[in-house]
């Protein structure tokens, strides 16, 4: 129910926001350098509006600054409300061992758009999540693929991950991991475990459902 305010999301949040360099640990790790240049594309040749998160006084390449609006870090509960508001998760990513970014993007049913050269995180793009791309020398043609396959309904993101990931899911290959390696030294007998997740609060949990059968 949420409008479609923006075609993508870009978030590269500052290491430190009170500072006014938008040069830090960062900057680096987000490519910030490499998403300049495809902005520039997805601005420019596109015409893609888009919201970036976490540099607010940073200035935006080309006709970005007409298209894009910035804000700072936000809270997190409003940040997943932030994502509903754009078609795409843009990743130019490259240092960064598995943004979770992305997996918050495709739960919310958000079509990626990748670094294909990202450290982490390469596993969860495929035809039914989105797009890689290298540069901003492909962006352009990625980005028109991604918008293409979105109007043709060919992506379904949040099924995907729920249907392969999820707590239960991921939870039955940690299982099937742990007891195959220390099973002698688990004190619970296999056949009595469905699945194992990192310890958190567990009333009134419910695993997620894929629409798709």
């Amino acid at each position: 129910s949420v409008t479609k305010e923006y075609d993508f999301i870009y978030i590269c949040l500052k290491q430190d926001e009170k500072k006014e360099t938008c040069e830090d640990w960062a900057t680096y790790n987000k490519n910030w350098e490499l998403a300049q240049k495809c902005l520039k594309v997805m601005c420019e040749r596109h015409k893609l509006r888009g919201l970036l998160v976490g540099r607010s006084d940073c200035k935006l390449p080309g006709i970005c600054h007409q298209l894009m609006d910035t804000t700072n870090m936000l809270e997190y509960s409003k940040m997943l409300e932030t994502y509903k508001k754009a078609k795409f998760l843009f990743v130019p990513n490259r240092a960064d061992a598995s943004p979770r970014v992305i997996t918050e993007a495709l739960l919310t049913d958000l079509p990626i758009l990748v670094n294909e050269n990202i450290l982490g995180g390469w596993k969860y793009v495929n035809e039914h999540t989105g797009e890689f791309f290298n540069d901003e020398n492909d962006v352009g043609q990625a980005v028109e693929k991604l918008i293409a396959g979105m109007e043709k309904k060919q992506y379904n993101p949040r099924d995907y991950y729920v249907k392969n990931y999820s707590v239960e899911n991921s939870g039955k290959k940690l299982k099937e991991f742990l007891y195959k390696h220390w099973g002698n030294e688990i004190n619970i007998p296999e056949d009595q475990v469905d699945y194992i997740s990192p310890e958190f609060s567990k009333k009134d949990f419910k695993t997620c459902k894929s629409s798709v059968l």
